[in-house]
């Protein structure tokens, strides 16, 4: 077997001790209290993140439970512990420094506490390592370093370990390295990995690089980023609010690859107009102007041949939004040249918009509308809907390129645009009347999910503030819409149990342009549960398992619209006018309490601001802004916190002082008050990844074949030929290996056409002749049950029956009359077949285009095991049984 690519600080194919002794917690101490549990909290069960650098074109992720994942597949794994414990869900991934793209976390056994630090950083043989930081000067690939520190926290002598398993199933490569010490009371020992992303030949060069140099060089380069003097800074009172903002801006330059913004990164990973106008708002609010110059070069270059810009097939949003974008560029640089240069383009794709809604003849109940198309937001695929976001971002695009044609002295042109504006409008009026709602459905047809209806008065308004549509349309989606919000969130209907935070936040921007402060403090703080301990935010969730779905985190848009959303908080445009702490939190101003904003860049240019609260009310500092001179500039401020001292040229307006504190242990015991119950933990089940591979001379292979009924190669849920992706080609039969473990997996050319075991569903097609219970004989003792399958069909999202919300279960029948229950739990010990794999109690072992099959392990009690009976629990979905295999001691 060849050497992984890796490289160890003087680590052997034994215990041994470590070469590095460092001073405890150096560089690693958690930032963050975890004692307090409003700093430790994790909204997310599925909680991921990732260590890369910016503008590379990947990053690795960290998993859930804490692997780091290369390229092709490859994983680093970690156990620790006499007892080779496996790095897990249940340790806490945090920040260094609240923001830092270095991820710590803490594990603990006995009085031997391990202290995890990742990061990523050039490789050591590049030319010029500055330069490599900030771009990828020298090919895509980068070391990911990864670094243990043990310490007996205890007066008595600890043994102290540590294994690391470097795994790349495309090449083959696969070794472990182990670190052992005999550690008096106090002390600490430190082991430390190097790993290219991609292979490199002889990544044993690495070895001797200082892990010390390489994280102060990595942490030296994201401030010099991000903390620099050109660089806009927002400090509040409230730690995790600001440490989040500065976290948002590291996931987009993450994102970023060669300077094109992405979806995500390991999902996602391609340019999206939609995502991307609210990536690049940031970037610009943040003062970022070399990412956001680069970012928006590939906006010009989305547009086709006829005018409309495209990044998601045929849905027209993209068209209006793009239209945008490239008029905040401008609005907020106030560069003019640039202005010039995009409006041919802008030109060109109102061109397509005036062309597109005259398509349907003037009787029609949909003239002067774009046509139907499908609508993934708003859920909406089949092409026959018309949207009513779409209309709503292409008629912003209108009015704008109105503006932008009004700048560059084309008054005429001005004229043509706004007056085909103006036309559009009352189509668009017209259309809304036929509805007879109050407010703006998601579709004309009033069918589908809210979606780009919502931006209504954000990111500009196209309605006045007191439109009463507008007003209906939030009380609609906060009160109703689905059964009204849940979480503080908007639901989303595409899915069931489905809620939505960044489409949240349209909506308490819309709010925040209507004055309602005390609301969008509110939004804010639910918006910032719904965040991990690292501040990176989902797209979906799956709330009533603290899920993102798709494992959608950190999600860049997410991440893109709290930063927005806080920077309006406190200095926010409104038209010409500049409006200066328009939502702030009442204690951000209250006595001892400072807020600072410097080189804030505006559409009149840059701000600087600071807010201090004294006993006897607020004193503001201001300058700016520096470009152009607002029609007015309001600071608003609670009737009870007056201003000190006068601001020349700006207005005071005293609102209603806010009757509910938001902060965010506030808001931590709300949710709690009302979270769902948490899953209970199994106590049975073994923890994974195993240490050690099992000796297939240990085992006992169950034999399904009398109980098995479909065949996994031609319809594995009883469908014949679902489609290939469906097809669980590549499973192995016979005799295989998976994940360590040997299982007999049956072919199903030997056994009548049968592999797999399938129970009842209630949804599967007629005549459906499955099972709701089966037996399976064991007739040995164990010590440990390993089960491959662990998935279901028919339903992605089912429940579960009362009282454990298992959809099946296994009952383990002993020889001493005793019976031992595994319930089979959507999210815990199973999940749906043909969707991304999000069990939080398995591991996924085997997979295909689209299936997977995970891999559970149970302990067993030392006595003979009679046999096993796999039960349905009548629910809709349909449990799977690959293999089943007994280790004996």
């Amino acid at each position: 077997m060849r050497r992984p690519q890796l490289a160890f600080s003087q680590g052997k194919k034994c215990w041994t001790a470590a070469v590095w002794l460092l001073a405890v917690g150096l560089f690693c101490q958690v930032s963050q209290s975890a004692d307090d549990p409003a700093e430790s909290f994790d909204y997310f069960r599925n909680s991921w993140n990732v260590v890369g650098l910016k503008d590379y074109q990947y990053g690795a992720r960290i998993t859930p439970d804490n692997a780091i994942l290369l390229a092709d597949g490859g994983r680093v794994e970690f156990w620790f512990g006499a007892q080779q414990e496996p790095l897990s869900r249940k340790q806490t991934k945090r920040c260094l420094e609240g923001w830092l793209p270095v991820i710590l976390l803490q594990a603990q056994e006995g009085q031997v506490r391990y202290e995890f630090c990742y990061w990523a950083a050039p490789l050591p043989t590049v030319q010029d390592w500055q330069k490599a930081f900030y771009w990828p000067t020298e090919g895509e690939n980068f070391l990911v370093w990864a670094k243990v520190t043990a310490t007996n926290q205890g007066d008595r002598l600890a043994e102290a370990k540590v294994r690391v398993r470097i795994g790349r199933p495309k090449t083959g490569q696969q070794t472990e390295e182990q670190f052992g010490w005999a550690l008096p009371g106090g002390a600490s020992q430190t082991a430390v990995v190097r790993v290219p992303f991609f292979p490199e030949p002889k990544p044993e060069r690495f070895a001797k690089e200082a892990p010390n140099l390489w994280l102060d060089r990595t942490v030296q380069f994201w401030k010099g980023l991000l903390q620099n003097e050109q660089a806009a800074r927002i400090q509040v009172p409230c730690r995790k609010a600001a440490e989040a903002l500065l976290a948002a801006h590291v996931c987009q330059m993450l994102v970023s690859d060669h300077g094109r913004l992405h979806g995500g990164e390991g999902f996602y990973d391609e340019f999206y107009i939609r995502d991307g106008a609210y990536q690049i708002m940031e970037l610009e609010e943040a003062g970022l102007w070399d990412p956001a110059a680069k970012a928006i070069e590939f906006y010009l270059k989305a547009q086709r041949p006829d005018g409309r810009f495209e990044t998601q097939r045929n849905q027209f949003d993209a068209n209006g939004q793009a239209v945008w974008t490239l008029w905040q560029y401008w609005k907020i640089t106030g560069n003019k040249s640039f202005l010039q240069r995009a409006y041919p383009a802008m030109v060109r794709a109102m061109e397509w918009t005036k062309k597109a809604r005259r398509e349907a003849p003037a009787n029609s109940p949909f003239a002067g509308l774009l046509p139907p198309a499908p609508a993934d937001g708003e859920y909406l695929w089949d092409g026959k809907h018309h949207i009513v976001g779409y209309d709503f971002w292409n008629l912003r695009a209108m009015e704008l390129a109105a503006d932008a044609a009004q700048v560059l002295g084309r008054a005429e042109e001005a004229k043509q645009w706004a007056d085909e504006a103006a036309q559009y409008r009352q189509a668009i009026e017209a259309a809304w009347r036929r509805t007879g709602l109050a407010y703006f459905p998601p579709s004309w047809e009033k069918e589908g999910t809210h979606w780009g209806n919502t931006e209504t008065l954000w990111p500009t308004p196209i309605w006045p503030a007191e439109d009463s549509r507008a007003s209906a349309l939030i009380q609609h989606v906060r009160g109703e819409h689905g059964g009204g919000y849940c979480e503080g969130i908007i639901r989303w209907l595409g899915a069931a149990g489905a809620i939505h935070p960044y489409m949240s936040a349209y909506t308490t921007m819309a709010d925040l342009v209507r004055g309602r402060d005390e609301q969008v403090v509110e939004d804010f703080y639910w918006y910032l549960l719904h965040s991990t301990a690292t501040h990176a935010f989902p797209e979906g969730i799956f709330y009533r398992r603290r899920f993102a779905w798709s494992d959608t985190i950190p999600h860049p848009t997410g991440a893109a619209n709290y930063a927005l959303m806080l920077r309006h908080m406190l200095v926010h445009e409104q038209g010409q006018e500049l409006h200066l702490l328009r939502a702030a939190p009442d204690w951000w101003l209250g006595p001892g309490q400072k807020i600072l904003v410097q080189r804030a860049p505006t559409h009149f240019g840059l701000v600087s601001m600071v807010v201090e609260g004294l006993p006897d009310g607020v004193k503001v500092s201001l300058q700016g802004p520096d470009r152009e001179k607002p029609r007015r500039m309001l600071l608003f401020l609670p009737e009870n916190r007056r201003l000190l001292e006068p601001i020349p040229g700006c207005q005071v307006v005293y609102r209603t002082a806010q009757k509910q504190r938001w902060d965010f242990p506030t808001v931590v015991r709300k949710y709690e008050a009302v979270a769902p119950p948490a899953k209970q933990a199994i106590a049975c089940l073994v923890a994974l990844p195993l240490g050690q591979p099992i000796r297939a001379d240990k085992c006992v292979f169950l034999d399904l074949s009398k109980a098995a009924n479909t065949d996994p190669f031609t319809g594995p849920f009883g469908v014949l030929n679902p489609g290939e992706d469906l097809l669980m080609k590549g499973l192995p039969v016979g005799r295989t290996t998976a994940d360590g473990v040997p299982f007999e997996i049956l072919d199903p050319a030997k056994n009548e056409g049968r592999a797999l075991v399938v129970l009842h569903s209630p949804r599967a097609p007629k005549p459906e002749r499955f099972p709701k219970e089966v037996e399976i004989l064991v007739g040995c003792q164990g010590r440990r049950l390993f089960l491959l399958g662990n998935v279901h069909g028919w339903d992605p999202q089912d429940g579960g029956a009362e009282p454990t919300g298992a959809v099946a279960e296994y009952v383990l029948c002993y020889a001493d009359g005793q019976k031992q229950t595994i319930p089979l739990i959507t999210g815990q010990t199973i999940d749906d077949w043909a969707s991304p794999p999000d069990a939080t109690d398995v591991r996924t072992v085997l997979r295909g285009k689209r299936w997977h099959l995970n891999l559970l392990a149970v302990q067993l009690r030392p006595v003979k095991v009679e046999k096993l009976i796999f039960r349905d629990l009548g629910t809709p979905a349909a449990p799977l049984l690959a293999a089943a295999t007994v280790e004996q001691e």
